[in-house]
């Protein structure tokens, strides 16, 4: 009987370590999910800004893009015309010459009817050929006229859409600092509740896929792989993550950091990952490191608006690069960052 007594209390006694050994662990994946979902209504406050600004910025692009086609359509169709003029110059010479030229005598000059006929035909085609050089040229024209009626209406629509693009840019970096104070304070806990001493020591912590996400404070970013830039003369190769000016960038995972300064991206970092991946970090405010070693979470730069981004819109231009090769799109890996 008490040897029951006894096995009973062991084994409640294991069952209650057991439980005491679980709760933690338990209470904290409960914590990380809850905070998880605090971000994300962080997020949502500045996701309508975002979108409305995102769709600002397309339509925008849109608009450059055709502009730009109808540029070089302009410029094709005054080469055009200025081909046609010429041989239509050259036309009025001819007929000016021909009407120096007795033209019965040369009908009548012909040996034969088959001659007659042949000569008669000749100067038939001729005027036929000068009248299609005076309809093409005068089409010419008129597609030139066109083009540049709609060339002025593109303008006004691209100076339209640019001030709505200023205007939903405005309202989204206010959005993003009014949510900065709170954001930082959730995610600095989820980056406390992911640390497995309970402290994350100021560094921020990896997310489900072993990556940092690279900007640290309130952002928002959305899926802009392959878009049009520049007019349409060059395509997006990574995503634009806006945040404020001086936001801190974090490098995603352990390596070596370049810098440089200069072209389109300003103010850059490369990060050559442990693992063989690159990752370029372009626009920065400033740099945090220079070059060297860093380990991942740790600040390495500030998001600004160097090279040729727009002075006001401030924003993190993120590209990977797998074994250091072509790029790839960061939308999926940043989800899965958070």
């Amino acid at each position: 009987m008490m040897s029951c007594i006894r096995r009973s209390s062991a084994y409640l006694a294991t069952a209650a370590l057991t439980l005491y050994l679980v709760m933690p662990s338990v209470a904290n994946a409960a914590t990380v999910s809850e905070l998880k979902q605090q971000l994300e209504t962080l997020k949502t406050r500045s996701k309508k800004a975002g979108d409305a600004y995102s769709k600002a910025y397309w339509e925008l692009d849109e608009t450059e893009v055709a502009l730009a086609k109808t540029e070089k359509e302009i410029t094709q169709t005054e080469e055009e015309l200025a081909v046609a003029q010429e041989r239509l110059g050259a036309r009025v010479d001819g007929i000016y010459r021909r009407q120096n030229i007795d033209i019965i005598n040369v009908l009548l000059e012909a040996d034969s009817f088959e001659a007659f006929v042949t000569r008669a035909d000749y100067l038939a085609r001729i005027g036929e050929a000068d009248a299609e050089v005076i309809a093409e040229v005068k089409e010419l024209r008129e597609d030139l006229l066109a083009k540049k009626r709609n060339l002025v209406a593109q303008q006004a629509t691209k100076e339209k859409r640019a001030k709505q693009l200023r205007a939903k840019r405005d309202q989204l970096q206010k959005d993003l600092k009014l949510a900065e104070a709170d954001f930082n304070r959730v995610k600095t806990q989820l980056d406390n509740a992911r640390s497995p001493g309970g402290s994350s020591g100021g560094m921020s912590r990896p997310g489900p896929n072993g990556m940092v996400f690279p900007v640290r404070g309130s952002y928002y970013y959305s899926n802009t792989w392959g878009a049009s830039r520049s007019g349409g003369r060059r395509r997006h190769q990574g995503t634009d993550i806006m945040a404020p000016h001086g936001t801190p960038v974090v490098a995603v995972t352990n390596g070596t950091v370049t810098s440089k300064e200069g072209g389109l991206g300003g103010k850059t970092i490369w990060l050559r990952g442990t693992g063989g991946w690159t990752f370029y970090y372009a626009h920065l405010n400033g740099w945090a490191v220079r070059s060297g070693q860093v380990r991942a979470g740790q600040v390495i730069g500030y998001v600004g608006s160097t090279g040729n981004a727009t002075a006001n819109a401030p924003h993190l231009h993120f590209q990977m690069h797998p074994g250091g090769g072509a790029p790839v799109n960061p939308y999926p890996y940043l989800r899965a960052m958070e």
